[in-house]
Formats: C-alpha cells, sequence, structure tokens
C-alpha cells in the first residue's frame, strides 16, 4: 500500500511539474515548475505523423550568471536524436543572452522588471514520420526536463475537400441574436416559422475550448494558430513556441501549418485564404506565417509568396536579408487564391525592402485584381484578391450604407489617395475561391474562409455590424452548400474566440429615446423628485426583462438583407460583459473616427477600416503609469445620435488604457458537416480541429482515399506530378559535416567544453 502511494504521489508530481503557475506574469509559460531547463514544443504537444517543427532549448539561471550549457544531452525514447530522426540537423548553440520578466503585473506598471540569463539550442525542421509516443529527456546544468510528444497517423483520407469557415469572435450567443433578428418564429418555435440559420443545419455540433499557453483569454494568432498547426501558442503568436530572445520575433521554433504539408506532401492540391479582413491578418496568417508578433504583416506578405526565411533588418541602411542562424523551411505556400484585404503591407514604405508585391505575385504567375468587377472576371488562378489598403469594410458599409466609405479617402488597395468603393462580400469571394480551385486543381483543395468583422465589430460594440456581417457568414454557408462539389468536401465552421455579448432583454426605442436621461420628468410628464443623475431610471425603464421581454423588429428586408436595423423600434437589449467607458443608446451607430492622442495632447481623429462605431476616446489627464501606458479612455461623446452622451452611461470596467471590448472566455461552437461529422459531437481543445481537417484530407504518410461513389476498398492514388517535397536537411555553416555545429564554437567565444559537449545531443 506505501509503494503504490508513492507511486501515485510521484505520478501526481510529475503531472503537475507542466501545470501553469497561478499569475497573471510569468518568466517564461514553457518553463516546468520544477526545473530551469524548458524545452519546446511542450509536454503534450501532438503532431502530425511527418510534420515538421524546430525544437528550443532554455537554461535559466536565477539572475545573469550565464547557466553551464556545457554537458547539454537530448535523448528521445532513450536513444539519441540521430538514432530517432532521420537526418537529424546538428544543434545550434547559441551564445548566451539576459532576458527580462515582471514577477506581477503591479512590477510591470512600476516597470520593475528582473533580469536572468539564458543559454539556448536549436534544433531546425525536424520530424518524426512515425505515430506513438516519444518521452523526451532533456539535461544540463544540473537540470532535467521531461516531454511526451504524440504523434498521430491519418490513415484514411474521408473527403477530397475541406473547407474551414472562421466566424472570427463568433461566441455562440452571438448565433443566437443573429437567428433572433432574422428569423421569425411561428407561437414561439423556429422549427414551425423560418427555421434556423444555415449555421445551426450541420450534421454535428461539438464544443471548442480556446485559451492557449500563456493566458485564459486568447486572440486571434494563436487561436488561428492552433487551428493552423495543432499547437496551443502564446497570444500575438504564429505557429511558433515563444522563445526568450530579445527583440527578434522570427527566432522562434516554428510547427508546420496545414498549408504547407499540403504543399510538402500533396503539391496537386490547391490552398485558398478568404476574409474581410487584411489577408495578413491574424486568422488568414495562421495558416501560412510564422513569427512572434502577428502586427508583421510585411513579413507576412513575404512568407505567403516566398516561404519562410530568417530576415533582419541592417540597423544602417534599414534593409532585411537573410542572417544568423540558419532555419531551413519547407516550401512557400502560395496560395492558390489570397483575397481579402492589406495593400499597405503590399507596396511602399510597409513593404519590406520597399517592395511592389503586386509585381513580385504577378511575376510568379498570379491573376491581380483590386474590386468586385475584377474578380468577377477572374477565371482561372491563381488569383490575388486585394480590395482595401486596410481590412475590408463591414457587409453594412460595402452593401448598404455605401455613402459613409467616402470617410475613409486612402483606402484604395493601390495606395493611391482613392476610395474603396467597389469590395466584395465573403460569399463572393468564397464561391469564387471553390470555383478558381476546382478548375485549377486535379487533387482536391483546403479553403479557409473568414467572417474577420464579427470581431472587428464587436470590439467597440458596433452590435449591428457585427450581426449582419455574421448573417453574411450565414448566406455564404448556403450558397457553399448548393455546390456540386460540397458532396465531396468536408466543411467544418467555428469561431477562433468568444467575445462577451449576450442579450437581458428587449427595448423599446420610442419609449427610450423620449425618456428623461436626468429622471427630471417621469412617464407621465409629471416632474420626478430630485434624485442622482446616474440613476437614468426612465430610460432604463424602457427595458424589458422576462414577460417584458416581448419579441423583437425582424430586420431583413424583402430581398432576405438585414437592412432594416433603424426601422426598428423594439430592438434586442445586450452588450458585452466588457467595455470601457462608453454611452449606451441602443441605436444604429453612424462610424466613428478611430482616436489617439495627437502632439498637442488633444484626441485626433482619424478613419480606419472597417467602419464601425468607436466608443471611447483617448483622455489625457490620468495618473503617470497609466499615461506612459497609452493613456485613459472615456466615452465618446460623438458616439450619440441625439444630444451630445444622450443614452446610458456605461462605466468601464477593462483597464483603463483600453479603447475597446476584449475577447473573453466562452468556449465556441464547432460545427461539421460531411464524413468528418461523426468525430465532431465533443468538447475540444482548439489543437484538436486540425487533426480533424488533416484526417478529412488523409494528410498522414499512409493515407488511402475511397472517392465518392467509387468501388469499396479502393486506395487513394495521387494526380501524376504529385511527388513529395523533400525538405533540407541542416548540414551546418560551409565546411561543417552533418552532424556538426551549424557554427563553431570560436564564432561565439564557447569554450571547446561546451562545443564538444553539445555532440551530446547527436
Amino acid at each position: 500500500m506505501q509503494i503504490s502511494a508513492l507511486l501515485t504521489l510521484a505520478a501526481t508530481a510529475a503531472a503537475l511539474s507542466s501545470v501553469p503557475q497561478p499569475g497573471q506574469q510569468n518568466k517564461y509559460r514553457a518553463l516546468q515548475r520544477d526545473t530551469k531547463l524548458a524545452i519546446v514544443p511542450v509536454d503534450g504537444a501532438e503532431f502530425l505523423a511527418g510534420q515538421h517543427f524546430d525544437i528550443s532549448i532554455e537554461l535559466h539561471s536565477d539572475d545573469t550568471t550565464v547557466p553551464d550549457f556545457s554537458n547539454l544531452a537530448v535523448t528521445i525514447n532513450g536513444k539519441k536524436i540521430s538514432d530517432v530522426i532521420v537526418n537529424a540537423p546538428a544543434p545550434y548553440i547559441w551564445k548566451p543572452y539576459n532576458a527580462t520578466f515582471y514577477a506581477d503585473t503591479k512590477a510591470r506598471d512600476t516597470k520593475k522588471s528582473t533580469t536572468f540569463a539564458v543559454a539556448r539550442g536549436t534544433f531546425r525542421n525536424v520530424a518524426l514520420p512515425a505515430n506513438g509516443e516519444y518521452n523526451v529527456e532533456v539535461s544540463a546544468g544540473g537540470q532535467i526536463a521531461t516531454a511526451k510528444w504524440v504523434v498521430k497517423g491519418s490513415a484514411v483520407r474521408q473527403a477530397k475537400n475541406a473547407l474551414l469557415f472562421i466566424g472570427d469572435g463568433m461566441a455562440p450567443t452571438m448565433i443566437s441574436a443573429a437567428r433572433y433578428i432574422s428569423k421569425n418564429t411561428r407561437f414561439g418555435k423556429f422549427a414551425n416559422g423560418d427555421g434556423f440559420l444555415e449555421i445551426e443545419k450541420f450534421d454535428a455540433m461539438g464544443k471548442i475550448a480556446t485559451n492557449g499557453i500563456d493566458a485564459i483569454i486568447t486572440d486571434s494568432a494563436n487561436s488561428a494558430a492552433a487551428y493552423g498547426s495543432g499547437q496551443k501558442g502564446w497570444v500575438n503568436g504564429l505557429n511558433v513556441y515563444f522563445d526568450t530572445t530579445p527583440g527578434d520575433n522570427l527566432d522562434d521554433a516554428k510547427v508546420e501549418t496545414i498549408s504547407e504539408i499540403i504543399r510538402r506532401v500533396r503539391p496537386g492540391m490547391c490552398v485558398g485564404i478568404v476574409t474581410t479582413a487584411s489577408v495578413v491578418d491574424a486568422t488568414p496568417a495562421g495558416f501560412f506565417g510564422h513569427t512572434r508578433s502577428r502586427s508583421q504583416g510585411a513579413h507576412l506578405v513575404n512568407e505567403a509568396l516566398n516561404g519562410f526565411s530568417h530576415l533582419v533588418q541592417n540597423s544602417t541602411t534599414k534593409k532585411w536579408s537573410v542572417s544568423g542562424e540558419p532555419m531551413p523551411w519547407g516550401p512557400a505556400v502560395k496560395p492558390d487564391v489570397l483575397l481579402g484585404g492589406g495593400g499597405e503591407w503590399f507596396k511602399g514604405s510597409k513593404a519590406i525592402n520597399s517592395t511592389n508585391y503586386y509585381d513580385a505575385f504577378a511575376a510568379a504567375g498570379y491573376n491581380v485584381v483590386y474590386d468586385k468587377t475584377a474578380l468577377k472576371a477572374a477565371s482561372a488562378g491563381p488569383v490575388l484578391g486585394i480590395f482595401t489598403a486596410g481590412h475590408m469594410d463591414t457587409w453594412y458599409e460595402r452593401e448598404f450604407n455605401t455613402g459613409a466609405l467616402t470617410t475613409n479617402p486612402d483606402s484604395s488597395p493601390k495606395l493611391d489617395g482613392t476610395t474603396a468603393t467597389n469590395q466584395p462580400g465573403l460569399e463572393l469571394m468564397t464561391t469564387k475561391a471553390i470555383e478558381i480551385m476546382e478548375k485549377k486543381c486535379t487533387d482536391g483543395w483546403f479553403l479557409m474562409a473568414e467572417a474577420a468583422s464579427v470581431d472587428k465589430s464587436m470590439h467597440p460594440m458596433d452590435y449591428d455590424r457585427g450581426l449582419a456581417d455574421l448573417l453574411e457568414l450565414d448566406r455564404t454557408v448556403k450558397a457553399v452548400r448548393s455546390l456540386e462539389c460540397a458532396k465531396e468536401t468536408a466543411i467544418f465552421l467555428t469561431a477562433d474566440h468568444s467575445q462577451g455579448y449576450d442579450v437581458y432583454g428587449s427595448v423599446d426605442l420610442n419609449y427610450f429615446r423620449s425618456a428623461a436621461q436626468d429622471d427630471s420628468v417621469g412617464a407621465d410628464g409629471k416632474a420626478n423628485l430630485p434624485e442622482p443623475a446616474s440613476w437614468q431610471g426612465e430610460q432604463r425603464n424602457a427595458i424589458g426583462i422576462y414577460a417584458d421581454a416581448g419579441w423583437i423588429d425582424n430586420v431583413l428586408d424583402a430581398n432576405g438583407l438585414p437592412t432594416k436595423f433603424a426601422d426598428a423600434r423594439f430592438r434586442l437589449a445586450g452588450g458585452k460583459v466588457d467595455s470601457p467607458s462608453h454611452v449606451e443608446n441602443f441605436e444604429v451607430k453612424q462610424p466613428g473616427l478611430a482616436t489617439s492622442e495627437g502632439a498637442d495632447g488633444k484626441p485626433s481623429y482619424y478613419p480606419s477600416n472597417p467602419l464601425t462605431r468607436n466608443p471611447s476616446i483617448n483622455y489625457v489627464n490620468g495618473s503617470k503609469i497609466i499615461r506612459e501606458q497609452s493613456g485613459v479612455y472615456v466615452a465618446d461623446p460623438h458616439d450619440t445620435t441625439k444630444d451630445s452622451g444622450f443614452g446610458l452611461a456605461r462605466p468601464g470596467n477593462l483597464p483603463a488604457s483600453s479603447g475597446s471590448s476584449v475577447h473573453t472566455l466562452q468556449a465556441v461552437d464547432l460545427y461539421c458537416y460531411g464524413p468528418a461529422a461523426a468525430s465532431c459531437g465533443k468538447v475540444h481543445d482548439n489543437t484538436e480541429l486540425f487533426f480533424l481537417i488533416a484526417n478529412a484530407l488523409g494528410l498522414g504518410a499512409d493515407a488511402t482515399y475511397q472517392a465518392p461513389g467509387a468501388a469499396p476498398g479502393t486506395q487513394y492514388v495521387a494526380p501524376a506530378g504529385n511527388a513529395g517535397y523533400v525538405a533540407p536537411v541542416g548540414t551546418g555553416a560551409a565546411g561543417n559535416k552533418p552532424g556538426n555545429l551549424y557554427s563553431s564554437a570560436a564564432t561565439f567565444g564557447f569554450s571547446a567544453v561546451v562545443a564538444a559537449a553539445a555532440m551530446l545531443l547527436l
């Protein structure tokens, strides 16, 4: 009994070593609790058989004393790396460096950081080809770290094509709200009335937990990357495991995305990316990009066309070039169809070395189009369609409130000082992408299509625009499922994360508009007794709850489009659980102007796509700590439809430096259609969606495929020309043979002992 108890205790302790330490700040989330040695990919990481990835190992000191890395050794299942990984690259041993962290958030705000020294080694572009469990042990400096990696196969190809719809930020409650404003019931039943949304008619439904490694709340980068490569990550990161190196956003350990896997093993298959955001925004870039910072739009444009390169900027010339540690990687994705916004990153000063990437894509054979008319005319791929300088506008402005588009006179993707007034919608972009890929590729296709402005509208609490974009996604789903190729397509639909929106009743706008904001007069027209102005009781009485939450007006017109928001008297009373200070009056909002603090210390207004409400403005008067961060945000007096500030005053409950609402914790819905639906109906980590898609496409090395209508047992046969890509092996610097260090120990001033000890890795 005592031995059994000890074994249980030991197993529990081992499991807890990978459990995160509670706290808002941390030294390094990949660091296990009981060691100063960290390895990524982390304990519990899962890979598709043959999926490529980098390995990074760090040894930390408690202070600036350089840690002893001389006896670094790595084993996998008790064997040297070279005995497990064919053509294993040599390790690259970094020069020790200092890193910093904050012990807690108060330390961050008071700028009291802690500095520690780091020794680091990396293996680049490795793969584990066989299914199974791989137990990794790393030792150095008297420290030990362990990890178990799991490799999954994909033995049977289930579908010719795969399509992933992402409603960015689309919480389950938003789907419900979109149904209530667009579908009529018959005595309370949707099934007897207009029915449910197309989204809700899939074959199966599950749930997805969206958190990353570093925090319980995720952003669109690491959440999309979890779908793209099957790995948990850090906020702002795209298909990388963060390291502690300062300043370099491109040196982190990478993991191969599903688009890259397709390019490597199935060249006859198309890859398409469609979004109503910039094509290098976090979600689309999650399927081809590798960077610690999602804001590196210029690098992501270059990666889409040319593949990953470790680019370093010259401090004098400001030019970017390949430099530093060799980082061999696989083929460029070069999407067969790439549609969305983001022209600001394709030419001019923001582009890598001011390269004109429109010309570069054209030189690579792309048909480059800039508006809806040209996209409709496109008949063959590859196609690059960039329709705005920044993100594309919401459906509400693109198709209904078109006059507002001129608010931004510089939105053209050509960066020529004109307005992008002829933008396509999600339905056209998605169906055109499918049309082009159906013609171009004999071996099927993978497409990611994102309704980006569900999220981009919900951040500034512009609920009407967000729900209108959700309904555009719903119409797109209907259009796609009517296509003949849908019969051979596994379709997945989900969100990358939630926004904390919900509905708690309905509001009578006639009553609300007539109510006295200061409660001086009651609904009966008689004077009220004096009461605190913050009560706003008269306006709040216009909100109906429970039995008074009567049915709302349908916002669809005769064409089934949501053009009647402003005509509705009875509207949803909803909101966010989080917000900056703002005013809520339940009206349709006119597009506001984004704000920043100008040189004179006053708010500076400027247009920004997509055009949405702007609920708060930067206010310059605040504490020193807050002012040094980014100022204080207060309710925007322009964000009204009546008198200045008319509506319910909502105090902020976010950090004072937050100018819009944020993402939330709620699990998102996963809808599945087609042969993969059987695996859909449960609660998943977000990393599991990668494997659902990979399994549907049979991307494992031993995949077979039975086409619809084929005889039972028919094996998958790749079309002619589908030669598998062979990734480069890290052979080291000039003159070094495989198995030696990439760079000599002398290069970095290390001792010969360190150099010799590094050979233990192989």
